[in-house]
C-alpha cells in the first residue's frame, strides 16, 4: 500500500482514497441511490431508440422539442390571438400526435433493417429510403404547423419562411392542398 501512496504521490494525489474520490466522484455522491437509476435508465432509453426508432437521442430530443415548441405556439396563438379557452385536450393530442409518429418510425426502421434486397451487385432496400422521406415529411409538417402558429402571433418572418418550405416540399408532399398529382414530373416554375 506504501508503494501505492507514493506513487499516486507523485502526481498530487495524497492516498489511494483521495485519487478514487476523485477519479471515480460519481461512486462517492450521497445521491448513489438516485443517480445510478438515472443513468442506467438514460443510457436504455437511447440505446432502445436507436435501434428500434433509428433516430439518436439527439434527433429525438429536438423531435420532441420541436412538437413542444408546435405546441406551445398553438396554444398561445389559440389563446391570445383567436381568443380561445384552454382544453386539456390539447395536452393529450400532443402527445398521441408524437406517440404515433414514433410509432410510424419504428414501424418503418424495422422494416429497413429486416428487409434487404440485391439487385445486380446493387443493395435495394425501399424502406430505408421510405424511412427517410417520411422522417422529412413529419419534420417538414411539424415545422409548417410552428411557422404558421408563430406567423399568426404576429412573427412576420415566420410566413416566409412557411412559404419557402411550402413550395420546395409542395413537389413531393401536399402539405397545404395544392399539389398537382397530375403534373407532378412537370416543370410548372
Amino acid at each position: 500500500m506504501k508503494i501505492i501512496n507514493y506513487l499516486l504521490n507523485a502526481f498530487g494525489y495524497y492516498s489511494l482514497r483521495d485519487f478514487s474520490t476523485t477519479v471515480f466522484k460519481l461512486f462517492y455522491l450521497n445521491k448513489l441511490k438516485f443517480t445510478i437509476p438515472i443513468i442506467i435508465t438514460a443510457g436504455t432509453v437511447s440505446d432502445l431508440l436507436q435501434q428500434y426508432v433509428g433516430l439518436n437521442t439527439v434527433c429525438v430530443v429536438a423531435l420532441v422539442m420541436l412538437c413542444i415548441a408546435e405546441f406551445q405556439t398553438g396554444l398561445r396563438a389559440a389563446i391570445v390571438v383567436k381568443g380561445e379557452r384552454i382544453k386539456s385536450r390539447k395536452i393529450g393530442r400532443m402527445i398521441l400526435k408524437l406517440g404515433v409518429y414514433i410509432q410510424i418510425l419504428f414501424i418503418l426502421n424495422s422494416f429497413a433493417s429486416s428487409v434487404k434486397g440485391e439487385i445486380a451487385g446493387f443493395e435495394i432496400n425501399p424502406f430505408g429510403w421510405l424511412y427517410y422521406v417520411v422522417l422529412a415529411w413529419i419534420v417538414c409538417q411539424m415545422l409548417i404547423s410552428y411557422f404558421e402558429n408563430l406567423s399568426i402571433l404576429g412573427y412576420s418572418e415566420a410566413a416566409g419562411i412557411k412559404g419557402v418550405i411550402l413550395r420546395k416540399f409542395n413537389k413531393w408532399f401536399e402539405f397545404d392542398g395544392t399539389k398537382d398529382a397530375d403534373n407532378f414530373n412537370t416543370n410548372n416554375q
